[in-house]
């Protein structure tokens, strides 16, 4: 398929205006062949009524519905600045002509019920703010992004996003966050793509017992590997679940794929697919936000190691972990959530017993500031490990919940299991998190294979059996003292660059994505061997 090709879904619809003949009396004295009616006695021109013939009322022509010309679609919300007032909105239209797009939005009064605060005709919502527009990333269509900022915190926020002329959105609903003293729930997972077992977990995650405030998606969404189209088939899929739950995404190496598929120049990339199709703070692809008391930092982990802004990222993630160790310290969080694509230990068959490049820098660092918890993706099981250090057991390190189970593939775990594992599981499913003043709750929600034969690499729908708990447990905050010896200054870029052998590194990580999902041609890896003459050492 060609990535430029215009993926127009509008049907224009040719009215022709029709005029009714009207016919013309004559005036008195006129040549008129038409007898004159009769009182009460109707004629087929001049119908009079009478009390046994009703003469029933002139038709009414029904309204001409013009279809509209840029629909929006793929809507998905992020959050932005803080976590109860703002909101990030993204959408896009086919062709480049769209008209100017905006989002109207407000809060849902109290005592209006959900169905009256989905009919904008009857109950016009009182804000508009005018979006941003660019072409989407490989496609002659248009992307659409907005920040809208004064929420009202305490009421759900109703939104449609569109123009008059180029048509509206449904009035999509978003629940208001919950307070720092109240009870939340975030889900997460990765690996996901636009398949029935995919859209089996999507349908999952809509039912009301699994209902959630937090979305986490940890890379490799669409598969699209670029070819732009299935960008969109993915987000029409999920539409439903993206525009009414606030999402957050970190890129995958499939994500990668856009990138190098769209032609873009070597160094820098400027145009992954990602960072166009999603509204996130930050740099798009890696960020930090507060939700309550629980402190995330998303980041591609080496997945977009081409943009060449991997050092950057660490740096950023040192700086920004500090940070949070400081506040912890100082008792205004109380956790600490790391959340990429690349997992750093695993036991997927063929992938054990860890990731070297991930180990070499990024443990360390979490390491250093006492991060509570890594969530992640990219290996299609379910593992969750111990507080672990360097993969061995320890109180003081962190643990790493390992979801690739979204759908795109079912895999298995090598014969023996590491010792730093506590829970391994084969099939679909998802991590629910439920968050308390003082305490984290995760549990597994998954569905194993019809028979252990059929699992395989490759896409299958062999699964039928509802998702059930599958794994449970409990995080509380660390103590104070111990939060305490976490605090320490961050080392610089320049410190971190000096620290490590990034030649070294930048070898490894570009071998492992080619290796693994064939995301870079040789003729790219031997571009940056020369870029770099000692990159493979």
């Amino acid at each position: 398929m060609n990535s430029k090709t215009s993926t127009k879904r509008r049907h224009f619809l040719k009215l022709g205006a029709s005029v009714p003949v009207l016919g013309l009396m004559g005036a008195c004295g006129s040549d008129n062949t038409t007898p004159p009616a009769i009182a009460g006695i109707p004629s087929p021109t001049n119908p009079t009524e009478s009390p046994g013939n009703p003469v029933a009322p002139n038709p009414v022509e029904p309204p001409v519905v013009i279809p509209a010309s840029h629909p929006p679609r793929g809507v998905h919300a992020s959050l932005f600045s803080d976590a109860s007032t703002s909101r990030g909105l993204c959408w896009f239209t086919d062709g480049l002509d769209s008209p100017a797009a905006e989002i109207q939005w407000g809060p849902v009064p109290v005592g209006m019920s959900m169905e009256a605060a989905r009919n904008a005709v009857q109950n016009p919502l009182p804000n508009m703010t005018t979006a941003s527009t660019s072409q989407t990333t490989g496609l002659d269509n248009q992307t659409h992004k907005v920040v809208v900022n004064g929420i009202d915190p305490d009421q759900p926020f109703r939104y449609r996003v569109g123009s008059e002329m180029g048509g509206w959105s449904d009035v999509f609903i978003i629940a208001p966050t919950p307070k720092a003293n109240e009870a939340w729930t975030m889900v997460h997972f990765g690996d996901h793509g636009i398949g029935e077992l995919p859209q089996r977990l999507t349908a999952e995650l809509m039912k009301p017992r699994h209902k959630h405030d937090l979305l986490l998606l940890a890379g490799d969404l669409s598969y699209a590997n670029g070819e732009q189209p299935i960008w969109d088939v993915w987000f029409d899929q999920n539409q439903a679940l993206l525009a009414t739950t606030t999402t957050m995404a970190v890129p995958g190496n499939h994500e990668n794929k856009d990138s190098v598929a769209a032609n873009v120049p070597l160094l820098p990339f400027k145009d992954y697919a990602f960072n166009n199709r999603f509204n996130q703070p930050g740099d798009v692809s890696f960020f930090s936000f507060d939700y309550n008391r629980v402190h995330f930092f998303g980041f591609t982990a080496g997945a977009f190691l081409e943009d060449g802004k991997i050092l950057k990222e660490m740096a950023a993630l040192e700086a920004d972990l500090a940070m949070a160790a400081l506040r912890r310290a100082l008792g205004q969080i109380d956790f600490i959530v790391i959340f990429q694509h690349y997992t750093i230990w695993t036991d997927q068959e063929g992938r054990a017993p860890g990731n070297p490049t991930l180990i070499a820098v990024e443990d360390q660092i979490l390491l250093r500031y006492g991060v509570d918890m890594v969530l992640c993706g990219h290996d299609h099981v379910y593992q969750r490990s111990k507080p672990m250090m360097l993969g061995l057991a320890n109180p003081l390190g962190y643990v790493q919940v390992m979801t690739g189970t979204g759908g795109q593939s079912i895999r298995e775990f090598e014969p023996e299991i590491s010792a730093w594992s506590e829970k391994h599981f084969v099939g679909l499913g998802f991590s629910k998190y439920t968050i308390s003043p003082g305490k984290i709750v995760s549990q597994y929600f998954g569905t194993p294979p019809i028979s252990s034969d059929d699992r395989s690499r490759v896409q299958h729908e062999n699964i039928e059996s509802d998702f059930e708990l599958v794994d449970e447990f409990e995080i509380r905050p660390r103590p104070l003292q111990i939060a305490k010896s976490f605090v320490k200054p961050p080392r610089t870029e320049q410190e971190l660059a000096k620290a490590h052998d990034w030649q070294r590194i930048y070898a490894h990580t570009l071998a492992r994505n080619c290796a693994h999902e064939q995301t870079m041609p040789k003729s790219t890896l031997h571009e940056y061997q020369r870029i770099y003459p000692n990159l493979l050492g």
